[in-house]
C-alpha cells in the first residue's frame, strides 16, 4: 500500500499501527459510548455540555506540554501524561452512581489525553518523509478504525449486559498498553530545543509572527467556525438518542459500527488524496460530510434518520483528521511546529470550552433543538466556504526542516 521506504520508517509504521489498533479497542468503549453512559446515569443537559467541554479542555494545557517537550524527551513525557489519564478508568468502581465524581475522572482523562498533542505532531514530522506522510498516517489509522469497527458492537453488548463499573476498568488497562507500545518507536525524540537551528523566541514575538501568516490566521478562523458547528449541538446528541428515540447501548453500538465502517473505508483514499490533491481538498469534502450530523439529528424520528449522520461523521473523522493535521503542518513554520500547534490547540480549547456551555443556556431560553442543530449545520457549511480562501505555500526541502 505504501511502496518502498527506509527500514526505520517501516518499523515505525508497524509499531504505530499496532499501538493504534490497541488504542482503537480503548476508544470504542470509552470515547464512543461515554455521553450515552452519562445520560443513562442521569446526567442533565448542563452536565453533558461540561463533558463536551472536557474534550477540549486539554487543548488549553498544550503550551505546558510544548514547554516540557523543549526540555525532556518527547516519548517519555507523552507516555507519562497518557498513563495518568487512562488510569482514571481504573478508579470508576469507586465513584459508581456519582455523576459529579465520575465526570471529574473524565475531566482528568481528557486533559491528559489531549495535552501531549504538540509532541505527537513533532514525532510525525520527524519520522515520516513529506511525500509519504499522508499515506502513512492514513494506513496507521486504518488499523485503529478497523479495531473500532470490530469492537463497537461488542462494546454496546457488554455495556447492556454488564455494569460500566466492570467494563471501563478493564478497558483502561488496554489504553495503558497502547501508550506503552510507543516506547518501541525508533526515532529522534530528543527535546525540541536540542534540534539544530531551533530557537525559542519570546511568546509575544511568536504571536506577532503567527499573526503575519494570513493563511494560517484564516485556517484558525476556519477551525473555530467549524468547531462551533460541531460543538454547539454535541451536548444534545445523547439526549436525542436516549430520550427522543429510546436507543439501547446495543443500538448505539450499531450506529457506531456504521460510523466505523465509513471511517475505515475513508482512510483507504483520504491519505492518498492528501498527497495527490492536497490537504485543503480533503478538508472541504470531509467537512461537507460532517454537516450531515447536525442535520440528521435535527429531523431524527427513528434510528434510521441517524444512519446518514453517522456515515457522514465517519467520513469526517478520517478526512478532517488527516486534512486538518497536514494543512496545519503545511501552513506553519516547520522549525517552530510545536509553538504553532500550541496556538492551534489553545484556540481550539477556548472554543471548545465556551461553545458547548452555550447549549444549555439556549435550552433554558426555550430555543428548540431544531434551531440549535440548524445553526450547527450552518456554521459547518460556512467553514467550507472559508477553506477556498486558504493557499498552501510550497513545501520546504527536507534538508531545511529542523
Amino acid at each position: 500500500m505504501l511502496g518502498p521506504m527506509r527500514s526505520d520508517v517501516r518499523h515505525n509504521v508497524w509499531i504505530e499501527t499496532f499501538a493504534s489498533m490497541i488504542y482503537g479497542i480503548f476508544w470504542a468503549v470509552t470515547v464512543g459510548f461515554m455521553p450515552v453512559v452519562l445520560r443513562k446515569m442521569g446526567a442533565n443537559e448542563s452536565e453533558l455540555a461540561i463533558y463536551v467541554v472536557f474534550q477540549s479542555l486539554g487543548l488549553i494545557f498544550t503550551p505546558i506540554s510544548a514547554a516540557l517537550f523543549q526540555r525532556y524527551r518527547i516519548i517519555k513525557i507523552a507516555n507519562g501524561i497518557w498513563a495518568v489519564g487512562r488510569s482514571m478508568f481504573l478508579l470508576v468502581p469507586l465513584v459508581a452512581g456519582n455523576v459529579p465524581l465520575f465526570m471529574l475522572l473524565l475531566g482528568i482523562f481528557w486533559i491528559c489525553e489531549v495535552m501531549p498533542s504538540p509532541g505527537y505532531m513533532r514525532l510525525m514530522e520527524r519520522m515520516y518523509p513529506n511525500d509519504l506522510r499522508g499515506r502513512i498516517m492514513g494506513f496507521i489509522r486504518i488499523g485503529m478504525t478497523f479495531m473500532i469497527l470490530c469492537m463497537t458492537p461488542v462494546a454496546g453488548w457488554l455495556l447492556d449486559h454488564y455494569s460500566y463499573t466492570m467494563v471501563l476498568p478493564c478497558i483502561g488497562v488496554v489504553g495503558l498498553a497502547a501508550s506503552a507500545m510507543f516506547q518501541r518507536l525508533k526515532t529522534d525524540d530528543s527535546p525540541v530545543q536540542a534540534t539544530p537551528g531551533v530557537t525559542r523566541p519570546p511568546l509575544m514575538t511568536m504571536l506577532r509572527e503567527i499573526a503575519k501568516n494570513r493563511s494560517f490566521m484564516m485556517f484558525l478562523f476556519l477551525n473555530t467556525l467549524f468547531g462551533c458547528g460541531t460543538l454547539l449541538g454535541a451536548p444534545l446528541y445523547a439526549i436525542v438518542q436516549v430520550n427522543r428515540l429510546g436507543l439501547s447501548y446495543t443500538q448505539v453500538g450499531y450506529l457506531g459500527l456504521i460510523q466505523s465502517i465509513t471511517w475505515l473505508l475513508g482512510y483507504f483514499f483520504w491519505g492518498g488524496m492528501v498527497d495527490r490533491r492536497g490537504p485543503i481538498w480533503v478538508l472541504v469534502i470531509s467537512m461537507l460530510c460532517g454537516a450531515l450530523m447536525p442535520f440528521g439529528f435535527m429531523f431524527a424520528s427513528s434510528i434510521w434518520w441517524l444512519v446518514p449522520a453517522f456515515i457522514g461523521q465517519g467520513l469526517l473523522m478520517g478526512g478532517f483528521d488527516l486534512g486538518f493535521t497536514t494543512t496545519a503542518m503545511a501552513l506553519a513554520d516547520r522549525k517552530r511546529l510545536e509553538i504553532y500547534f500550541s496556538v492551534v490547540h489553545s484556540v481550539s480549547g477556548i472554543r471548545g470550552i465556551v461553545i458547548p456551555l452555550l447549549t444549555p443556556l439556549l435550552i433554558v431560553a426555550k430555543v428548540s433543538e431544531m434551531v440549535v442543530f440548524g445553526v450547527s449545520g450552518a456554521c459547518i457549511l460556512a467553514s467550507v466556504v472559508l477553506a477556498y480562501w486558504i493557499r498552501i505555500p510550497a513545501p520546504l526541502p527536507e534538508s531545511e526542516v529542523a
